[in-house]
């Protein structure tokens, strides 16, 4: 029950999926997608119609089930020849890249002329997967790294703003918290607060303008 709370409550991932979710639709079926550090392959469902490879080098959580990758293997140096996918997911990986130039790099050899890639790279964050957790990105910056590898960028969404970041904050502290009454507590205190930020964060922000704050980016990608 409390998972369920805590997930509901988890706007940001939600909003991830979503994007995820647009994206696969408009991946034409039998296309081969390689998903760039997949983890516990979550977002595989999202590609039924397509064929999906997930590499990962499998260090990023102790207690995840990587049993569902297909190559245990590193981004900066993947083991696919050129040209050889028609698109690329990587979805909360680039900030655990010790080399992020490099890997995007690499993710630009493998991915075919004309294919695009799909991208989430967080900018207000906590820290996660210690110590495996390196950087946090701009637009901008991202935007710089992808055109370096002749990545030209179709979109870039700013997945909320201001008020969205402090709705994030609250939900992640109660996802961090291992003691159940703690989190029971902690809900109970927050829950009018992230429950009204949860409908109306997004009216505030648009009638505020402060948009210099974001928990993340999602980007479309191609090459």
């Amino acid at each position: 029950m409390l998972e369920k709370i805590k997930h509901y409550l988890d706007y940001f991932h939600r909003d991830v999926e979503k994007e995820i979710e647009r994206f696969a639709k408009s991946i034409p079926e039998g296309s081969l997608v390689l998903d760039a550090g997949a983890g516990e392959g979550k977002y595989r469902e999202y590609f039924s119609h397509c064929r999906v490879i997930g590499v990962d080098n499998c260090v990023g959580d102790s207690s995840w089930d990587y049993s569902s990758l297909d190559v245990v293997g590193d981004l900066h140096l993947l083991p696919f020849k050129d040209n050889s996918f028609d698109f690329v997911i990587c979805v909360v990986v680039f900030e655990h890249l010790k080399n992020p130039f490099k890997a995007m790099r690499e993710l630009s050899r493998v991915l075919k002329k004309n294919g695009k890639m799909f991208a989430v790279f967080p900018f207000m964050w906590e820290l996660h997967q210690r110590p495996y957790d390196f950087f946090r990105y701009s637009e901008y910056g991202f935007k710089q790294m992808a055109e370096d590898v002749e990545l030209s960028v179709v979109e870039i969404k700013q997945l909320g703003c201001f008020f969205r970041v402090l709705h994030y904050m609250v939900a992640s502290m109660l996802k961090e918290c291992k003691n159940n009454i703690s989190v029971l507590l902690l809900t109970i205190i927050f829950l009018p607060y992230l429950l009204l930020f949860l409908f109306i964060s997004d009216i505030i922000d648009r009638l505020t303008g402060i948009c210099n704050y974001t928990p993340g980016y999602s980007i479309i990608l191609k090459k």
